[in-house]
């Protein structure tokens, strides 16, 4: 069996197998459509009946946010709330504020409000 063929692309790039058409049609792998995979706007677009690429650019006109950043911004603030209301532990309050791990929900906390949770629970606050 001979390999398959190597292609030159526009660029100079070199791929062998299908046709880049071929395989942008393909489904997306367990890489691209695992847990941490930023497709929060799929369940809002189908509700209003649009697809994720449109709702996605008609809510960035409307509210010029887009809407994973506005979902993650909402997720933060509600993570503050819980810190200052509640004794909830930080991976609790992660959990309760849909992050998929108290260590992205550290990361992504304090690069929102300056101080990791904890400091922030304990007013610590920029």
């Amino acid at each position: 069996m001979r390999p398959a063929p190597v292609r030159r692309f526009e660029g100079g790039s070199r791929a062998a197998g299908p046709h880049p058409r071929a395989r942008a049609s393909r489904p997306l792998g367990p890489a691209r459509t695992g847990p941490l995979a930023l497709r929060q706007q799929d369940p809002l677009a189908a509700r209003v009946a649009l697809s994720p690429s449109r709702f996605a650019h008609l809510f960035t006109r409307e509210t010029g946010v887009p809407p994973i950043r506005a979902l993650r911004e909402a997720r933060l603030r509600h993570a503050a709330r819980l810190l200052e209301s509640t004794g909830l532990t930080v991976g609790r309050v992660a959990a309760a504020s849909g992050f998929p791990s108290p260590f992205h929900f550290n990361r992504a906390f304090r690069e929102r409000y300056g101080a990791p949770p904890g400091a922030y629970r304990s007013g610590e606050r920029l």
